[in-house]
């Protein structure tokens, strides 16, 4: 009998209260149920740590420590090593899968295809409750997406453990130290996959850090297109440059919306919960 694929879900946190119980449930209420559920706390004082333990308590699968960390990409590579699961995937606390079925839709592409890192759709949750469906197509896996200064969220990504066996994030980024991760992953050869499916729920706003420190990001992904990709650095340049542009990044802005961007969520539209 074939064995099932496990999944490990990681969640760093500090201070996440208010919105850690809808990511944990969220988690836990799979209809698959080969999941192992890490979340790596950074000594919070606000309630979080006795919410997580209350589901420690309760389900197995649940693992958690809480201790103080660098930043976000130290606790992240703590919940790694932590890992044993087949693929990982980091669901940001606020963030929660799309539907109860999420893992299982995952589980039979998977099976059915061969590839290292598999990613899917996100709904972009706005501040005034609306929301839009961010779609990652087959370009997104490419390397040349980089050039035009994006990434997929890694919240919809989940990718075979070897992938971190020697690669962890590299924590002299501050703010893109996934986006680096992604990169050195196509560097070495891995194959990306787009699945199709919404993976996940994604909290956008304005306190998220790649929207306050937005000016360390664009350093940090000018630094990245630098070491990796010299030959394509005129390209990103020249892009950069209208995206900062007064009209021309409104410009830029549109054609990402008709792109990239949906109103409806493709995977609901298709019966699909």
């Amino acid at each position: 009998m074939k064995q099932m694929i496990k999944f490990t879900i990681i969640t760093v946190c500090f201070q996440a209260a208010a919105v850690i119980e809808k990511t944990i449930r969220s988690v836990l209420e799979q209809t698959y149920a080969n999941i192992e559920y890490i979340l790596v706390d950074g000594a919070s004082t606000d309630g979080t740590l006795e919410i997580i333990k209350k589901y420690a308590q309760t389900d197995s699968r649940v693992r958690f420590i809480s201790e103080p960390d660098k930043g976000i990409y130290d606790a992240m590579n703590k919940g790694i090593d932590m890992a044993t699961g087949d693929y990982i995937n980091m669901m940001n606390a606020g963030d929660y899968l799309k539907g109860r079925k999420t893992l299982e839709k995952l589980n039979a592409f998977i099976e059915t295809h061969t590839g290292d890192i598999f990613y899917g759709n996100i709904i972009y949750d706005y501040p005034d409750n609306t929301n839009s469906t961010r779609v990652y197509s087959k370009f997104c896996g490419t390397k040349f997406y980089y050039l035009l200064g994006d990434c997929i969220n890694h919240q919809s990504i989940f990718a075979r453990k070897e992938c971190f066996s020697h690669d962890n994030f590299d924590l002299s980024y501050k703010i893109s130290a996934d986006r680096d991760w992604m990169i050195r992953m196509h560097k070495a050869g891995k194959k990306y996959v787009p699945t199709g499916i919404t993976i996940c729920h994604y909290s956008l706003d304005e306190a998220s850090a790649s929207v306050e420190h937005e000016s360390l990001a664009w350093d940090e992904n000018r630094a990245q297109i630098k070491k990796y990709f010299k030959a394509g650095y005129p390209v990103y340049w020249t892009l950069d440059k209208i995206r900062h542009g007064k009209v021309s990044s409104k410009i830029l802005h549109k054609a990402y919306e008709i792109v990239f961007l949906r109103k409806k969520d493709e995977d609901r539209n298709k019966g699909n919960t």
